[in-house]
Parts: C-alpha cells; structure tokens; sequence
C-alpha cells in the first residue's frame, strides 16, 4: 500500500480555484483501479492537504497519465503555485487503530 501525504500552497485570493481543481481531481482519481482514497482539504485560505492511498506504486502512477490528472496541473499552473511538500510512504501492514 502507498500513502501520499502533503501540503500545497497558492495565494489565498486563487483559493476557490484551486479548491475546484482539487474538487474535480479528486473526484476522478477516487475512481480509478488501485485507489482507496484520495482527498484534498483546505486548511486556511491558499494552505491545502492532501492525502492520497494507493493498493500499489503502479496504480498511484497510473493516475498522472490520466486526462483528469494533466487538466488538474493546467488548471493550478496559473494560480502562483507558492509551495508543495509531498511524501510518498509504503506500508506494510494495516490494522485497527485501537486493539
């Protein structure tokens, strides 16, 4: 399993657009072969996180040849992207968080 964990930042006056972007990536992504979850929240006005989990590394790769993938970076390319941080975390085991 793969976990993708992070933040982006934009200036806060591109908030709602990048919101939307995030809203339709999101959407589609959730639909693809390999996904169990992929969400991204804003924290404060431009500060968003984002969290993606993936069944395996082929699956979270697959999604940056999709169309909804290339028309999320065109719609954010514009918006004064100020920072990202991302993660890429393999698991080995899952279990209940308490017991």
């Amino acid at each position: 399993m793969i976990v993708v964990a992070g933040s982006v930042s934009v200036p806060p006056e591109n908030s709602e657009v990048f919101m939307a972007a995030a809203a339709d990536v999101s959407a589609a992504s959730r639909t693809l072969d390999g996904n169990i979850d992929y969400c991204i929240s804003m924290q404060a006005p431009g500060v968003f996180r984002f969290l993606e989990i993936w069944e395996t590394e082929e699956a979270m790769m697959a999604q940056f040849a999709g169309s909804h993938f290339g028309a999320f970076q065109g719609a954010v390319s514009e918006l004064g992207m100020a920072g990202m941080d991302g993660k890429k975390y393999e698991v080995s085991s899952v279990g209940p968080l308490f017991g």
